[in-house]
C-alpha cells in the first residue's frame, strides 16, 4: 500500500512538473516585462520606461553595452557600426508596416515618410473655371463722332475723284446720289472729318469667388489625423528572439 503511494505521488509531482514546464515554454513574450524580446517596442502611458527598456528617441548606445540589440537592428538607426548604434527616434511619429502594400506606395525598413502640413500649389489644385469682370480706365467711350462737311455752291466737275465735296445741285433734274452698290467705284470723300476716340488705357479684372475668402492666404494646411501622445519604449535587454 505504501509502495503504491510513493509511485501515485511521484506521478503527480512529474505531470505537475511537465505541465510547468508547458505553461511556460508556451508563454509568449511580454511587451515591456521581464520577458520581453530585445527590439521590441511598446507603449506605456506611465511617465517613464520599465527597466531594461528605454524611451527610442534616435539616441546612441554602445554596442558593447548592447551586443544583442546590436545583432539585431545594427546601424539601420544610425551609429558608426564601431563603437556606436543608433536606436528609432519614435518622438512625434507613429509606425507602419514596411513593404508595399495593394494599391500602396512601397515603404523601405526603417525610412521616414510623411508631414504634420503641406502648402498646397496650383500643380495641386483641381481644374476649375472663375467668372470676372472687366472694369476699363481711360478716355474711351462707346463710339467716335463723324463730321461731313458739303458745299452749298453749284458743283463745277461731274466726277467725285480727287476727294471733291458733295455740292448743290445745279439743276434739278441732276442726280448726285448712288447705292454704292460697286465697290470698285467708290472713292475717298473730302470734308470728312471725326475725333478719334481715346481707348482705354487700363483697367481692373475682377475674379468672382465660387466661395470662401476671395483670397488664400497660402497658410500651410495641417494633415495630422486625431492622436494621442504616449510613450514609446524599446526593450534593451530581455529574451533574444527566436527565428521561425
Amino acid at each position: 500500500m505504501k509502495t503504491k503511494r510513493a509511485l501515485f505521488s511521484t506521478t503527480v509531482l512529474a505531470a505537475t512538473a511537465a505541465a510547468a514546464t508547458l505553461s511556460l515554454s508556451a508563454r509568449p513574450a511580454a511587451a515591456c516585462g521581464t520577458e520581453a524580446y530585445i527590439g521590441q517596442i511598446c507603449i506605456m502611458a506611465g511617465s517613464y520606461c520599465p527597466y531594461n527598456t528605454a524611451e527610442p528617441t534616435g539616441q546612441l548606445l554602445q554596442i558593447r553595452e548592447y551586443q544583442a540589440l546590436y545583432s539585431l537592428i545594427g546601424c539601420t538607426y544610425g551609429g558608426d557600426c564601431r563603437d556606436t548604434m543608433g536606436v528609432p527616434d519614435m518622438r512625434g511619429r507613429a509606425p507602419i508596416g514596411y513593404g508595399t502594400g495593394p494599391g500602396l506606395t512601397p515603404r523601405a525598413w526603417s525610412g521616414k515618410y510623411g508631414q504634420e502640413y503641406v502648402t498646397q500649389t496650383i500643380a495641386m489644385m483641381a481644374p476649375h473655371t472663375h467668372t470676372a469682370t472687366f472694369k476699363p480706365s481711360g478716355n474711351g467711350g462707346g463710339g467716335t463722332a463723324a463730321e461731313v462737311k458739303v458745299s452749298t455752291d453749284p458743283g463745277d466737275t461731274n466726277s467725285p475723284a480727287g476727294g471733291k465735296y458733295l455740292s448743290a445741285a445745279s439743276s434739278s433734274g441732276v442726280k448726285i446720289y448712288n447705292s454704292g452698290t460697286n465697290a470698285s467705284a467708290l472713292t475717298p470723300l473730302s470734308g470728312v472729318s471725326g475725333g478719334g476716340g481715346g481707348g482705354s488705357s487700363g483697367g481692373t479684372v475682377t475674379v468672382n469667388p465660387t466661395g470662401g475668402l476671395p483670397n488664400g492666404t497660402a497658410a500651410p494646411i495641417p494633415t495630422v489625423p486625431p492622436s494621442i501622445a504616449m510613450r514609446y519604449c524599446i526593450v534593451l535587454d530581455g529574451l533574444y528572439p527566436p527565428r521561425p
